[in-house]
């Protein structure tokens, strides 16, 4: 009754450690490459922003305090009824900048151009820079899913290492037994083995512990990559789930994965994204064969300390000014062959990304296919070297229990043992590809699959 209750629990109790799902997503956030895109897309964005404020009015303000200032001061002040007249000039208002009272001037200039018609460059600049924003969260994900894939090799990396040591660590202690079974047998000087009979078994010792030595090597390397892989901190405790390597996944319809892939996979539209990018870029390159119309208006301010200001149409006195404008412009340069030899650049650019384009739908079409033929080969090798890993078993426990009840060779044992060594250890490598095939299979379809 005790017995059942412990497995009850021990089935209800919660897995420890994180699985492949929580590692991937901590991955698609903190892998370093995945933060790169995001700056990208950061930086692409402000260019989307930047175009469309196109229209918003450009100031140039220009705006000065200078001085000293030679004086300019009329016998009758702002309202001399001859100021044209040099007679009616105060004294030192001729005479030179230190003649006189010192004064400064101050003076603003503020302009504003408002493109009102640019025969499509705007429309064009947005179009472009909102494609580029698509083509870099498209890029953003196939960071994120090459992160995914990363992440799920390191870890079924680390848990093909772990059970591997496991079946390791059963056969050395197997042969532990042989061994000692071995070194009994030759002091009684028994027939049943020879000398050379337990130099092999030394020798099939020696090569457990290297194999061993492998597979503690693996796990440690796969535990490092999931660290850097997720982010993690020096320090921080970063528990792995403690699985056993799952069956191989069953196919699913290629047919069905394709039409995905073609409608999903980042990189496929991230091509589509630049190929509309580039016709955009292609139609501003035209339009500026044309010139830009808009709105200018500006306003000058001028004031001088030590200069009177006579009120007449006929003076021009720099030292005080007031003014504003509105027009209707037109700017235009005639640089024609040099516009049309980016146009052709331009279009050029075009028939290059609409080249990428069919390369990147070839690309996803021979990713799915790949993925494909590996998760069918791993299916075969896990299904005939599974088999091949029960029958080297059971030849294994015939030829020990044979030789320690003293009706068998060590000969025989020396076969079973590595007959399963290598069946199960093709085993794991085949469940291992197995599933780093259906997580190049998620990776090609450009989403998850399953659980």
């Amino acid at each position: 009754m005790l017995a059942v209750l412990l497995v009850v629990v021990a089935q209800a109790a919660p897995p420890k450690g994180l699985g492949l799902r929580e590692l991937q997503e901590r991955a698609r956030r903190n892998d370093p490459r995945t933060m790169q895109v995001a700056a990208q897309l950061e930086a692409a964005r402000g260019k989307r922003d930047e175009a469309s404020w196109v229209f918003f009015p450009a100031f140039q303000t220009t705006a000065y305090l200078a001085g000293p200032t030679p004086q300019r001061r009329l016998i009758g002040g702002d309202l001399d009824p001859d100021p044209t007249n040099p007679a009616h000039l105060k004294p030192g208002s001729t005479g030179g900048i230190f003649h006189g009272d010192q004064g400064v001037t101050a003076h603003v200039d503020v302009q504003a151009i408002m493109p009102i018609w640019t025969f499509g460059k705007w429309t064009a600049g947005k179009s472009a820079a909102g494609h580029l924003v698509n083509a870099s969260e498209a890029l953003l994900q196939r960071a994120r899913d090459q992160a995914a894939y990363d992440v799920a090799r390191a870890y079924w990396g680390y848990q093909t290492a772990r059970n591997a040591d496991a079946s390791v660590q059963k056969v050395r202690t197997r042969l532990k037994d042989a061994q000692q079974t071995a070194q009994k047998l030759l002091a009684e000087k028994s027939e049943q083995i020879s000398r050379a009979d337990s130099m092999k078994l030394d020798y099939l010792a020696e090569e457990v512990e290297a194999q061993h030595a492998s597979a503690v090597k693996n796990r440690d390397l796969a535990l490092i990559g999931l660290r850097l892989l997720v982010g993690a901190q020096a320090g921080e405790d970063l528990p792995i789930l403690e699985q056993e390597l799952p069956q191989a996944p069953q196919p699913p319809n290629a047919d069905e994965i394709l039409r995905r892939a073609l409608q999903q996979r980042p990189e496929a539209r991230a091509a589509n994204e630049g190929v509309a990018a580039r016709q955009a870029l292609v139609d501003l390159a035209r339009a500026r064969l044309w010139p830009d119309f808009g709105i200018v208006g500006g306003v000058r301010l001028t004031t001088t300390t030590n200069a009177d200001n006579p009120a007449s149409p006929f003076v021009d006195n720099p030292y005080h000014e007031s003014s504003g404008f509105v027009a209707l412009g037109m700017q235009w340069t005639l640089d024609v062959p040099q516009k049309l030899a980016r146009l052709r650049q331009a279009e050029g650019e075009l028939h290059e990304a609409v080249a990428m384009q069919v390369g990147a739908e070839q690309l996803v079409r021979l990713d799915v296919q790949q993925a494909l033929g590996d998760l069918a080969d791993a299916r075969v090798r896990v299904e005939r070297y599974g088999n091949e890993t029960q029958i080297g078993k059971q030849l294994s426990n015939q030829a020990g229990v044979a030789f320690d009840s003293g009706l068998g060779d060590a000969r025989e044992l020396l076969e079973g043992t590595l007959l399963f060594m290598r069946a199960d250890g093709e085993r794991l490598r085949a469940l291992y590809d197995a599933q780093l095939a259906w997580a190049a299979l998620e990776k090609a379809a450009g989403a998850p699959l399953g659980p």
